[in-house]
């Protein structure tokens, strides 16, 4: 059932779908917040310290509730299935500059090999060795929706040497509405 609602998530979030996606001003602190405190459980069964650090002050980005949530899910997902158990992932939110806002997820995985990185947000790409169950769309859909929202997405190391950081750049709510 997994795999049918990915495979429907990346029809609804395909390349057609900028037509249909209505941004809306919305502020990024609040759903990565809600979304990281859906995974505690998850977290909790797997030993993995979730934290979640969000930016001071309100962060307004133009975006799609649901697609948004839907985003932060597969990458929370992603963090918590393929960290170590007993390992952390952290849900950071903050503000770069005056017109970009982000969402970074750090995790305890695998490194992914620089070779590696641009492939990985491919359809049904999966790294070799990975033990883990996966069909390899979680990424494809992260990359689909952030298009959607004319974010982007960036993946380095972690910044304490042990695993990823995953982070989306998303314009502020003034520069993705054209206010």
């Amino acid at each position: 059932s997994r795999l049918v609602r990915q495979l429907l998530s990346l029809a609804r979030n395909g390349p057609g779908a900028l037509d249909s996606v209505a941004l809306q001003p919305l502020g990024l602190n609040e759903p990565a917040l809600e979304v990281s405190m859906d995974w505690v459980p998850q977290a909790i069964k797997r030993s993995i310290d979730l934290g979640f650090e969000g930016a001071e002050h309100p962060l307004m980005i133009g975006a799609d509730p649901d697609r948004l949530r839907e985003l932060i899910n597969n990458l929370i997902d992603n963090a918590i299935r393929y960290s170590q158990e007993g390992g952390r992932v952290t849900v950071r939110t903050g503000q770069i500059g005056q017109d970009q806002c982000r969402l970074a997820i750090s995790d305890d995985s695998r490194s992914i090999p620089v070779a590696e990185r641009a492939r990985i947000f491919e359809r049904f790409h999966r790294l070799l060795g990975t033990q883990e169950d996966g069909s390899g769309l979680g990424l494809a859909i992260v990359s689909e929706i952030a298009t959607l929202h004319g974010a982007r997405i960036t993946l380095e190391d972690d910044r304490d040497g042990t695993g990823n950081t995953f982070t989306v750049h998303f314009p502020s709510s003034e520069t993705a509405l054209g206010a």
